[in-house]
């Protein structure tokens, strides 16, 4: 059995792509960013380890280039020469408001649960009370 284990890791390890080559590969790519520092970012927020694939790595790249791209056309359309932290923050405001307004429907949520459960028991009251 130890036999089989020991086969099958030679052949996953013959099949898995060579990293160090498909990221000099990915390198070469007209990309927004160096992929390296993008698949870094990546790992460093996994909790745990993951094999990206080259497609994953090219996505990502590309995303946080129309990413960036949607931010300058957004400060773009500021009426100033030079273009502040506030004109940044103000094109990067939508991006960062979507954390919060997750947190603000989980909020809803336990709110609503709270209140469901509370219009239940009132209703077992009156069922209990009115037969």
């Amino acid at each position: 059995m130890d036999e089989n284990i020991e086969d099958l890791e030679k052949k996953d390890a013959a099949q898995a792509p060579n990293t160090e080559q498909e990221d000099a590969e990915l390198e070469l790519e007209p990309l927004p960013f160096p992929n390296a520092r993008v698949v870094k970012i990546l790992k460093e927020n996994f909790k745990r380890e993951h094999q990206i694939k080259r497609e994953v790595k090219i996505e990502a790249n590309k995303f946080l280039g129309e990413l960036l791209s949607d931010v300058a056309n957004s400060m773009d359309q500021e009426e100033y020469f030079t273009v502040s932290i506030e004109h940044f923050n103000k094109a990067v405001r939508k991006y960062r408001e979507i954390g919060l307004n997750k947190k603000r429907i989980l909020k809803i949520q336990k709110i609503l649960e709270k209140q469901r459960a509370e219009l239940e028991e009132i209703i077992a009251e009156i069922q209990l009370e009115n037969p």
